[in-house]
């Protein structure tokens, strides 16, 4: 998936990784203001609005001006792409093209632990406790 992906590209070139699902989780669990307002779009099954995503990347990307930097998650849309844009120059794009059965197994072999955040995949890194 992206993140094994973003995993190789950082060590080969040692950038600084942000990854939009890792920062979300993060919040959440520390209950910071933008991870319990996450949490209540999320519960309630809605995507977070394009507003609270770019506001929380964009603070966290000031954070790594010194650095070369990969970006995995976001921008998910238009409006997000448009002011990310607005604040860093952006200089390589890389679309990862999926087939749609290969994300669909993916899918159904991941769970989330959700009080720690943890991410498993029961196929090749299952939790050690079912």
């Amino acid at each position: 998936g992206k993140g094994t992906v973003s995993a190789r590209i950082i060590k080969y070139f040692g950038m600084k990784h942000l990854s939009s699902g890792d920062l979300l989780r993060d919040n959440m669990q520390k209950k910071t203001e933008v991870g319990i307002l996450a949490k209540s779009y999320i519960d309630q099954g809605q995507l977070i609005p394009d507003d609270i995503m770019t506001r929380l990347m964009l603070d966290e990307l000031k954070g790594l001006h010194r650095y070369n930097w990969l970006l995995d998650g976001f921008p998910r849309t238009v409006a997000q792409a448009k002011a990310l844009d607005k604040e860093c120059q952006i200089d390589t794009v890389i679309d990862l093209d999926v087939p749609f059965e290969t994300i669909k197994c993916r899918l159904t072999a991941r769970w989330i632990h959700p009080a720690s955040g943890r991410v498993y995949n029961l196929e090749f890194s299952p939790p050690k406790v079912q």
